[in-house]
C-alpha cells in the first residue's frame, strides 16, 4: 500500500499537515460564516497569553516588530505548511534537510499570514470622531456665533470624511453670520470648536 511505502518521517509529517490543514480549512469556514477572530483562541484569548520573559523588550516573545507571530493561525500555518514541504521533499533530500527546508516553509508561511492579519487588522476603524482632527478644517457657519466667546454658534465641516454639525464660539470682535466661510483654530472641550472667520 501507498501508505507502507513511506518512511516513518514522513507518515509523521504527512499526518501532521494533513490534522493542521484540516483545522485551517475549518478555521476558515467558521470566519466565512461570521464567526470571528476571538472565538478561535481560546477562553480568554490564546494570543493573550503572551510569554513575558524578555526584560529587556517591551515586546513579549510571542510577537515580533508588531506581528503576532505565535497565534493560532501562525501555529497552524507553521505545522501545515513545513508538514507539505517536509514531507515533499524526504523522497528527493536527506531527512534533516527535508527538516530544515520543512522549518524554513512553515516559518515564512507563519510570517505572512501575521502579516496578512496585521493588514487586515489595520482595514478596521472604530468609527469615533475625533474633534482634534477638525483644527485647520474649513467649514461654514450654520446657526450664528456670537462675538467674544458670549455664546455658542453652530458649524458644518467635513471631518474623517463625513459632515458634521459642531458647537463652535469665536474670540472674535463681531458676529459670525450664517453661511460664511471659518476656519477651526482650536478646541474648547471634547466637542465645541473654537472658529475664526477664513
Amino acid at each position: 500500500m501507498w501508505w507502507e511505502s513511506l518512511n516513518s518521517f514522513q507518515q509523521i509529517m504527512f499526518v501532521l499537515a494533513v490534522s493542521a490543514s484540516a483545522v485551517m480549512i475549518i478555521f476558515i469556514l467558521l470566519m466565512i460564516i461570521g464567526f470571528d477572530q476571538s472565538d478561535f483562541d481560546g477562553v480568554d484569548g490564546m494570543d493573550a497569553i503572551d510569554m513575558h520573559l524578555d526584560t529587556i523588550n517591551d515586546e513579549p516573545l510571542s510577537s515580533i516588530g508588531g506581528l503576532r507571530i505565535l497565534s493560532v493561525r501562525g501555529v497552524l500555518a507553521f505545522i501545515s505548511i513545513g508538514g507539505w514541504a517536509a514531507f515533499i521533499f524526504a523522497d528527493i533530500v536527506a531527512i534533516w534537510l527535508a527538516s530544515l527546508i520543512g522549518i524554513v516553509f512553515g516559518t515564512i508561511a507563519a510570517y505572512l499570514v501575521a502579516l496578512a492579519f496585521r493588514g487586515i487588522y489595520k482595514l478596521e476603524s472604530s468609527g469615533n470622531l475625533v474633534y482634534e482632527n477638525s483644527v485647520g478644517k474649513i467649514g461654514t457657519v450654520y446657526m450664528r456665533i456670537p462675538k467674544e466667546k458670549s455664546g455658542k454658534g453652530k458649524v458644518t465641516l467635513i471631518v474623517q470624511e463625513r459632515l458634521i454639525e459642531a458647537d463652535a464660539i469665536t474670540e472674535e470682535d463681531h458676529d459670525l453670520m450664517p453661511k460664511s466661510e471659518i476656519e477651526v483654530i482650536g478646541i474648547v472641550d471634547t466637542t465645541t470648536l473654537v472658529v475664526r472667520s477664513k
